[in-house]
């Protein structure tokens, strides 16, 4: 099995201790990447592992509800646009 493609995927950032959504340039801090599926959200936002390993940094349970509202926010505008 092949691994996706960043294009087909949202980034998060980790910079200075905030996490955000990197809007399509690649922000600086190190960086992970999420499926834009609604399976994976729901996988990530209830995931038991505390450290997310590309960011390396803790990611509470408050901070992944946060990043995955702003990623279906994202989406959601994304496809209206369409």
């Amino acid at each position: 099995m092949g691994r996706d493609l960043q294009a087909a995927m949202i980034r998060i950032a980790a910079a200075d201790g905030v996490l955000r959504l990197d809007e399509g340039v690649r922000s600086a801090g190190r960086g992970g990447y999420l499926h834009r599926r609604d399976v994976c959200l729901v996988r990530f936002e209830r995931s038991r592992v505390k450290e997310f390993r590309s960011l390396r940094r803790r990611i509470g349970l408050d901070e992944r509800r946060q990043l995955t509202e702003l990623i279906r926010i994202r989406l959601a505008s994304a496809a209206a646009l369409e």
